[in-house]
């Protein structure tokens, strides 16, 4: 197991992994009164105990390739749509690269100031990001959702027959 494996990382708000949802339905059967409303807060520490703090470049590496994953399919798109409504005399600017992109988000998101760290962070965004192919894909995969629900689902009954309640 690893930090930097998307399906331990800890992404309370976004779409959560089987980690998360099994830590998350653990959490909220034993929500009591005091300790309802910080369910974000006791899922990052139940991560933090099961597979360590994430290191800081890491988060920043995460959230970079976020940004990088939101920002390309949304070139694209206005790419697209330029070019559907606009004339010959207007000029349709193509989407960023994905090195353009890397760059962008090693400036703004990982806040690399100088040229040369700007460059070598670019360069492990892009590979990060074309290696992991389908884990960037925005789209979501619901033959995948499916198989997370069955796995969620039968580790709760598993837990229930050890007389762990489960929501």
């Amino acid at each position: 197991m690893s930090v930097r494996d998307p399906t331990y990382l800890a992404a309370f708000g976004g779409s959560p992994s089987v980690l998360e949802r099994v830590l998350l339905a653990i959490i909220n059967a034993h929500t009591t009164s005091e300790t309802e409303g910080d369910e974000a807060e006791r899922l990052q520490m139940a991560m933090m105990a099961l597979i360590g703090p994430a290191a800081r470049d890491e988060q920043d590496l995460e959230r970079a390739l976020l940004f990088m994953v939101r920002q390309r399919p949304k070139d694209i798109c206005d790419f697209e749509m330029c070019a559907l409504r606009s004339s010959a005399d207007e000029p349709v600017r193509a989407p960023r690269s994905v090195s353009e992109l890397a760059s962008l988000a090693a400036w703004e998101v990982m806040g690399r100031k100088s040229t040369v760290d700007v460059q070598a962070t670019a360069s492990v965004l892009c590979a990060v990001f074309r290696n992991r192919g389908t884990a960037c894909n925005v789209e979501q995969d619901y033959a995948q959702k499916a198989l997370e629900t069955e796995a969620v689902q039968r580790l709760c009954a598993e837990l229930a027959e050890w007389d762990v309640p489960i929501l």
